[in-house]
């Protein structure tokens, strides 16, 4: 017996330490496993750890028990990165043993702390609906229709601290419930169970197609629902359904029938009678302070539910209160609302929503010596025929102390007497008859979301429509008088005909910015400053719409000063700290404006037409003449800047926004700005018109002073089509730096690399037009123009290609080469620079230059060089001379170069071709100089007069007879008899050497 005991003994404590080791050894294990299960079934990110996991045979022995604290479901798209559900602390209790059986037991759930975000988007896409189907499934499979003895039963669940948000936007509806507590228990593994639950939550909002219904109420609700008919049918037996104080309960069914609709008969009720319990649903009253509150009168409150419900059908329903004799006051306050009676009926006996009667057959109240009275009758909702009357005088002050509502402080004198008759139907364009009247005197309201009281508050006003036609409506309101923290203002209108509106308004006074966003906040923005305004504008729609803006007497003026606007997305601030608007009906008159724009300042002053159009039109220009003065126009702020994400270089670099001009704006800008910054250039003394019109900005004769030249340009640019903006101008620029124009302009890098060695100035009248890219820079291969290039002096240093030139000569190295009284003639088509033949002294000598870059950095050039032979090398000076035919002694040598390769690796060569008809063309000058010699000595030996012409025709004498009288025979004669002579001569001359 002692051997049996220890062996049991030693089992059990192998079973205590296996309870204690298995969870931790298998932990990861368990882990990885549910991971992949949750991967192939789940379209969510679940997130938890193993540190938060565990699993206990002993906490509930003999049940197991596993705990999940901090976990979390995460939505993939359409519901990017939200929540779906998140709880602190999970935990779940089984039956260990039921494991082993066809039925497993869950003894409990828990929920600690959970978030859970329900979303239905419009299109019915719900951010619940996260499990992955199985793709590779047939599309029919035959169900198994065999009842499974397999079953899950739970003994009891609970929330607690949990926050739910229902968002459903197809219907649309949401609730919001905070600090839920929620517990419940049902045998589901039955078919007919009670279901018991019981809920609280401090704050419950219910929103249906943007009207909040329910708004921070306190609920609590314990039910108890007979569940039956294989979970298709809900029987209310006890249950009690709290609203802060008010209670209702219900009884009745409501059944899930197979087609999807649902079929109801519910009855509901309250089973208080007492007045406080509906004063406890008013907004604002329910507060700390609640129970204190002195009440009387009896309450009655009843109301069903009965029919079908789906999508085309809704049930038949009814509503009925009675309140009589109540009253109610604060225990610190003198004075009780008294005497309130209310019998009010909502009725709907089919369901057709339009079919409800709603009447109000009696309420009255009285506020100390003022009474209230109000009746409504709507005979259904179709179109609203009513009938409705509404009278009372009320001592707001009075009312306040009465009835106080949290965070709200009321005085002055409000009366209103108002009755309406009629249908309301806004197709038809039909409204009841209505006669009212409403005034206010010594108005004062102050409210906790409002930090500016509105003091002096008064007006009086009259609206009246005798026949219940759109047209005949009138809206009379009359000095109408505030002041909201030290700023007073005041009003007159007269709104009429509802058909074609036709006002008459007045308006003066001041409103402060900043006051204004603290009571209206905008979110990422804020405004400062004071506006002063007296107004005065009348009209009617029609004119308005018709575009007859003379028919709309509108004169004022406004003032703005210390104005300041800031927002997130911009880099800078706009201020005004000056400026005065005068208008009337043509024109808009601005005068000492002065503000500036983030680093830039601007004064302005001039007049704006057809603003009035402009505004309430469509497609309408604004037209206008501006004085525009500036001491800094920073233009880099107005462009958008966004860093690359792939640079070609280790330094970040900013890309410019194409800005782009209005088509609806017709502007002349009379412009004087002393500096102005544009990407890296910086502007001087500019001044000039900039006229703006269809979407196009021309400059006329805009001069301005730029890297130490004077430019003045004519032109336009063109940014309609948002992605091909243009450019054409002419300009007219002197003494602009060659090698600054070189560093800021990428034209002049990509065209003239060259620039980069020259130290001098050029002017210039030079036509350039093409496209611009995203950064506002020019697209080099859409670039056009030509012009002049006039270089007075300047200096070329260590240039490579004037080094590889001397070189190919045998010429010394020449480091620095002086240009002096240059003109050239350049073009750009075709993705090059085009230079016709110029002339330029190289290294001292003579040369003509002429050819093309190109855009890829390709140069295609030709020089024709002057050189003493003896500066040449005796080896080249022997390649020439084979060319030349002959000793070419001390003369003068053309050399034919030319020049490949790319500016940075420039390919000089000798063009053998035009060397050897550049040095035959030489030595053929020469015989032509020599033969002229000769044949002058011939000429004193000829007595023939004819044979002298002859001769003197050939030696280039440009003089002739007019008074010939011989036959072309006897001339043809003498020709060629002095051409035999001349070439006897020849030969005698060239054997005796001379």
């Amino acid at each position: 017996m002692k051997k049996v005991l220890i062996a049991f003994g030693c089992i059990i404590i192998i079973l205590l330490a296996a309870a204690f080791i298995v969870p931790l050894i298998f932990k990861d294990d368990i882990k990885a496993s549910i991971d992949k299960a949750l991967a192939e079934s789940v379209n969510a990110d679940v997130v938890w750890d193993t540190e938060d996991f565990g699993i206990s045979l002993f906490k509930n022995f003999p049940n197991a028990t596993a705990t999940l604290n901090n976990f979390g479901i995460i939505n993939k798209a359409p519901f990017e990165g939200q929540i779906l559900f998140a709880v602190q602390h999970f935990e779940v209790e089984v039956d260990i043993f039921s494991l082993l059986g066809d039925q497993i037991k869950i003894e409990g759930i828990q929920l600690d702390h959970p978030e859970i975000f329900v979303k239905v988007l419009e299109d019915g896409t719900a951010n619940y609906d996260i499990a992955i189907t199985d793709e590779s499934a047939p599309e029919e499979v035959e169900t198994d229709t065999t009842a499974t003895e397999f079953n899950i039963g739970i003994d009891h669940w609970e929330i607690t601290s949990g926050h739910l948000v229902y968002d459903d936007r197809s219907i649309p509806f949401k609730m919001e419930l905070t600090n839920l507590q929620h517990s419940g228990s049902g045998d589901f593994t039955q078919d007919i169970f009670d279901l018991v639950t019981k809920t609280s939550a401090d704050s419950v909002s219910v929103i249906f197609d943007g009207t909040e219904y329910v708004s921070n109420k306190h609920i609590e609700i314990d039910a108890i629902l007979a569940i039956s008919d294989e979970y298709g049918k809900y029987t209310f037996k006890e249950n009690t359904v709290m609203v802060n104080d008010f209670s209702l309960s219900f009884d009745g069914y409501l059944a899930l029938l197979e087609d999807g609709s649902m079929d109801m008969d519910i009855n509901y009720g309250t089973k208080e009678n007492t007045f406080k319990s509906l004063l406890s649903l008013v907004p604002g009253i329910y507060t700390a302070d609640f129970n204190d509150i002195e009440t009387e009168g009896t309450l009655a409150f009843n109301g069903s539910v009965k029919g079908k419900y789906d999508s085309l059908t809704m049930p038949a329903f009814g509503l009925a209160l009675k309140v009589n004799d109540a009253m109610f006051k604060y225990p610190d306050l003198p004075t009780a609302i008294e005497n309130i009676n209310m019998d009010l009926l909502v009725d709907n006996q089919d369901g057709i929503i339009e079919n409800t009667i709603v009447n109000m057959k009696q309420f009255h109240m009285d506020f100390g010596q003022n009474p209230v009275d109000a009746k409504l009758l709507v005979k259904n909702l179709r179109n609203y025929d009513m009938d409705a009357e509404l009278k009372g005088k009320l001592n707001l002050g009075e009312l306040n102390s009465m009835f106080p509502m949290e965070g709200m402080s009321m005085k002055g004198a409000f009366n209103i007497d108002m009755k309406a008759s009629g249908i309301y139907d806004s197709a038809r364009q039909v409204m009841p008859s209505i006669a009212a009247n409403m005034s206010m005197k010594d108005g004062y309201i102050k409210t906790s979301e409002f930090p500016y009281a509105l003091e002096n508050l008064a007006f009086d006003s009259k609206i009246t429509d005798p026949t219940g036609k759109m047209s005949d409506f009138k809206a009379v309101v009359s000095d109408f008088k505030m002041v909201m923290d030290g700023e007073p203002f005041s009003a007159n209108l007269v709104l009429e005909n509802l058909d074609n509106y036709k006002w008459d308004l007045g308006a003066k006074g001041g409103i402060d910015l900043e006051k204004i966003t603290k009571v209206f906040p905008l979110e990422g923005m804020s405004l400062a400053g004071k506006i002063n305004a007296d107004i005065k504008t009348a009209g009617t729609m029609s004119d308005l719409e018709t575009e007859k803006y003379q028919n709309l007497p509108t004169s004022g003026t406004v003032t703005i000063n210390n104005f300041k606007y800031t927002d997130a997305e911009l880099p800078y601030d706009v201020t005004i700290s000056a400026a005065t608007a005068s208008f009337d009906p043509k024109q808009m008159t601005l005068s000492n404006y002065k503000g500036t724009v983030g680093k830039s300042d601007m004064a302005m002053n001039g007049s704006i037409s057809n603003y009035i159009g402009y505004m309430f039109g469509e497609n309408q220009t604004l037209k206008g003449t501006m004085n525009f003065n500036s001491n800094l126009l920073d233009l880099n702020e107005f462009m958008s800047e966004e860093e690359e994400t792939t640079a070609t270089t280790a330094s970040e670099e900013e890309s410019y926004g194409v800005i782009q001009v209005p088509e609806n704006i017709d502007f002349i800008l009379k412009s004087d700005i002393k500096k102005a910054l544009i990407m890296d250039m910086e502007i001087t003394n500019a001044t000039g018109n900039i006229m703006v019109k269809d979407g196009i900005a021309n400059l006329n004769n805009l001069s301005f002073n730029l890297l130490e030249g004077a430019f003045v340009i004519n032109g336009s640019y063109n940014a309609r089509e948002i992605d091909k903006p243009k450019y054409d101008f002419n300009m007219d620029i002197k003494d602009l730096s060659i090698q600054k124009s070189f560093k800021t302009f990428e034209l002049v890098r990509s065209f003239a690399p060259i620039a980069e060695k020259v130290n001098g100035k050029v002017t210039t009248n030079f036509n350039v037009n093409g496209l611009l890219d995203n950064e506002m820079m020019p697209n080099l291969v859409t670039t056009n123009g030509g012009g002049l290039l006039q270089v007075a002096q300047a200096t070329v240093d260590n240039s490579k290609i004037v080094n590889g030139i001397m070189s190919l000569a045998s010429l010394d190295k020449v480091d620095q080469v002086k240009i002096k009284d240059v003109l050239m003639s350049v073009k750009i088509e075709d993705g090059k620079l085009k230079v016709e033949p110029f002339d330029v002294n190289l290294g001292g000598y003579k040369t003509t230059i002429g050819g093309a870059t190109a855009l890829d950095g390709g140069i295609n050039y030709s020089l024709k060089m002057d050189v003493p032979a003896g500066k040449l090398g005796s080896q080249f000076n022997s390649l020439i001379s084979s060319y030349g035919g002959g000793n070419n002694g001390g003369s003068t040598i053309p050399l034919s170069i030319g020049l490949g390769g790319t500016y940075d690796n420039p390919q000089p060569k000798l063009l053998m071709g035009d060397q050897k008809q550049q040095a035959a063309d030489a030595a053929k000058d020469k015989a032509k100089e020599e033969a002229k010699d000769v044949a002058t000595d011939l000429l004193k030996d000829v007595k023939d007069d004819k044979a002298k012409e002859v001769i003197g025709n050939l030696l280039g004498d440009d003089k002739k007879d007019t008074t010939k009288t011989e036959s072309n025979d006897l001339q043809k004669q003498v020709e060629e008899e002095a051409k035999d002579k001349i070439k006897d001569l020849f030969k005698k001359k060239k054997k005796g050497g001379n």
